[in-house]
C-alpha cells in the first residue's frame, strides 16, 4: 500500500486478541503521518457466536485505505452487507477483491484455485 499499488486493506479478527492489537500498533506511525487512513468497524456478536467464542465479544475489522480512497471501505462494507442476504457468490467475491486492489486476472485465478482450498480458507 505504501507503494501506491493496493488502495485497501482490511483484517479482521475476533475481539479481543493480542495479535491483532500488536498488529495495528505497527500502522500507528504510517496513520498518523497521513499516508494511510484507518477505519475500525466493531460488529457484537451474535448469541451463537458469544458461545463459540468465549472470552470475544464481537468481530473487529480494520480498514487502511489510501488517502482519497476511502469510499473503498464503505463499499466494501456495502458488498458485506448484501452478502449478509444473498450469500456469497462469485460476483461478492470479484468485487472484493477489486475493491481491494486486486487486477481481473489476478481475481480470475483466485476464483478457479479457492474452490480447491478447505472451507476455512475460502472465507464468506
Amino acid at each position: 500500500m505504501l507503494e501506491g499499488r493496493k488502495p485497501l486493506a482490511m483484517f479482521q479478527d475476533a475481539y479481543p486478541t493480542q495479535w491483532l492489537k500488536d498488529t495495528l500498533k505497527r500502522f500507528d506511525p504510517v496513520v498518523r503521518s497521513g499516508r494511510l487512513v484507518r477505519r475500525i468497524v466493531d460488529t457484537p456478536f451474535t448469541e451463537a457466536e458469544r458461545a463459540l467464542f468465549p472470552g470475544f465479544r464481537k468481530w473487529r475489522r480494520v480498514f487502511f485505505a489510501l488517502p482519497g480512497e476511502e469510499w473503498r471501505i464503505e463499499a466494501f462494507l456495502l458488498v458485506s452487507k448484501v452478502s449478509a442476504k444473498t450469500g456469497w457468490n462469485e460476483a461478492l467475491e470479484r468485487m472484493e477483491g477489486s475493491l481491494l486492489g486486486y487486477e481481473d486476472w489476478q481475481n480470475d485465478w483466485w476464483i478457479e484455485h479457492r474452490a480447491g482450498l478447505p472451507e476455512s480458507a475460502r472465507g464468506k
